[in-house]
């Protein structure tokens, strides 16, 4: 009778144990909803600051902003950041809504206010199936037949193809649109050939068929995104130069 006593005690007493150890981490459960729920509220209640400015600097954990009063600020940003249009470029016009912590700014929302960039006056036009190695010319080059200021220019390709593309050239002495072919190989190129005058001392000064020259054309894009072009007159192969041109559209 004793054992079955001592048993029926023990019974009650695993019980009240386990109903104690329930209530200790229903507590602790309750506590760390309070605390979390706290830090919560609290960081509802923190009031974020505004900047507005010009960017000066995009990474991508970094936007420099240039404030109206002309002081640069740099912000802390990344995958919680919100750009509520588009990530902004350098030029833009922004407002942002930051916090400070550990005296760091934290950057929370990135509002384009008004964009610098230039709209480009025309879009490609590509045919359907045209490869990257191809399209990838289409737009505006500048540069400098060997690398002298006076012999700056430019050189647009607003369409392509498979085939052909359309370039425009610009210069202080020349300008011209021609149809350029494309050539295919280990490096694509395009390639073409006018009929121009030149100064006595080697200059263009435009294109004419009457007492002119013949000049070939041919450029290719480089691994690090130049385009390398070369002119030579074909009927003083003496008479050539080399310029790289890069993108600036």
């Amino acid at each position: 009778m004793e054992n079955r006593v001592d048993f029926v005690n023990d019974g009650r007493s695993t019980i009240t144990q386990q109903i104690k150890g329930g209530s200790q981490v229903k507590r602790a459960m309750l506590a760390a909803f309070i605390i979390f729920l706290a830090l919560d509220i609290e960081a509802q209640a923190q009031t974020f600051s505004v900047l507005s400015g010009t960017v000066t600097e995009v990474t991508s954990r970094w936007l420099g902003v240039k404030s109206d009063e002309g002081a640069v600020v740099r912000f802390r940003v990344g995958r919680r950041t919100v750009y509520p249009s588009r990530v902004p470029l350098v030029g833009d016009k922004v407002k942002v809504e930051y916090l400070v912590s550990r005296g760091v700014n934290i950057g929370y929302t990135v509002t384009v206010l008004e964009s610098t960039k230039k709209p480009i006056e025309s879009r490609p036009q590509l045919s359907p199936g045209v490869p990257p190695e191809i399209s990838v010319f289409v737009g505006k080059w500048e540069g400098s037949w060997d690398n002298r200021r006076d012999m700056y220019f430019t050189l647009t390709i607003p369409n392509i193809n498979l085939e052909a593309a359309e370039v425009k050239y610009n210069s202080k002495e020349l300008q011209f649109s021609e149809t350029a072919k494309i050539i295919r190989g280990e490096k694509t190129r395009i390639e073409w050939s006018i009929s121009a005058v030149v100064k006595p001392q080697g200059e263009f000064v435009g294109a004419d068929t009457r007492h002119s020259l013949p000049l070939w054309y041919s450029f290719e894009i480089q691994k690090d995104g130049t385009l390398e072009g070369t002119f030579i007159n074909t009927a003083n192969f003496a008479y050539s130069r080399e310029a790289v041109m890069r993108r600036v559209d």
